[in-house]
């Protein structure tokens, strides 16, 4: 594809975004209708949904990923739906709160605790949902399992009470953030795009410096956030540094370390005496 290729169709994506169209290819279109036969969609979408959904790709062919895919050794799979999910999305589209009950820790239960949700999430790593929720009463950002509710109701919410519900929110969630600052060696910039694309769920800002040919990664990051920052620091190895944060400077440093103490020499001798038997053979 030539550049003038490139910039036409950048200029066709451009419009259609802005008139609110949507573009999918037939891999996509064949890859949602094998969805669309998984057990979990008739619990996470409405039966008009799923019907609507399946008249629009009804001429679409099937996608056989076990014509070339082998599956071995697998685990127990669980539901990547759960009953509640429907029930608090709509509760978070139409800007209510809710009445909760819900099993805490020592096995305790929470009784009808007061609550305005605004995102639902799903942990990759513990393959379960959660709610987060605002918590009027305490003035916290709550964050509870979705099996750890055992009911919850909606709540009517005055609109101008929901507004300052959502402002509170933004602005608690903005004092929990944080900036981080990454430099990206200059025998790697030709790997911005792969560093860049590590960090892409985060907020960011690029500047260049032209005197060092450097490129400087301002990251936006909550502080929950830290050990994900971490881990794909460790992932991009060498390419980068970080230049501002001391606490995860240190830790990095230690990391560092670490793996190098397990490389270190611990006995000479055995050292010594496996080289000579290397040199005698």
């Amino acid at each position: 594809m030539n550049l003038f290729e490139k910039m036409f169709n950048y200029q066709m994506m451009t419009r259609l975004n802005e008139t609110g169209l949507f573009t999918w290819t037939s891999q996509e279109r064949a890859w949602l209708r094998m969805m669309l036969n998984h057990p979990a969609a008739r619990e996470a979408l409405s039966p008009v949904t799923l019907d609507k959904m399946y008249n629009m790709l009804n001429g679409e062919q099937d996608l056989n990923l076990q014509d070339y895919l082998t599956e071995k050794a697998k685990s127990e799979e669980n539901s990547v739906s759960h009953p509640l999910l429907r029930q608090l999305r709509l509760i978070i589209l139409h800007h209510q709160g809710f009445r909760m009950t819900g099993r805490v820790r020592n096995g305790r239960t929470s009784h009808d605790e007061f609550g305005f949700p605004y995102k639902l999430e799903y942990s990759m790593v513990k393959k379960e949902w959660y709610v987060l929720w605002y918590a009027p009463r305490f003035d916290k950002l709550m964050s509870t399992k979705l099996h750890s509710i055992v009911t919850v109701e909606a709540q009517p919410v005055e609109l101008d009470i929901a507004s300052g519900y959502t402002a509170r929110i933004a602005a608690i969630t903005e004092k929990r953030k944080t900036t981080i600052t990454i430099e990206v060696l200059p025998e790697f910039n030709q790997e911005l795009s792969r560093i860049l694309y590590a960090f892409s769920c985060f907020e960011k800002q690029v500047e260049y410096l032209e005197a060092k040919q450097t490129y400087r990664i301002e990251l936006t990051v909550p502080r929950n956030e830290m050990d994900y920052v971490l881990s794909k620091m460790r992932f991009l190895g060498k390419r980068v540094r970080i230049a501002d944060h001391t606490v995860l400077r240190e830790r990095m440093s230690e990391t560092a370390a670490k793996a190098l103490a397990r490389y270190a020499e611990k006995d000479p001798d055995t050292h010594s005496e496996c080289s000579n038997e290397v040199q005698h053979r």
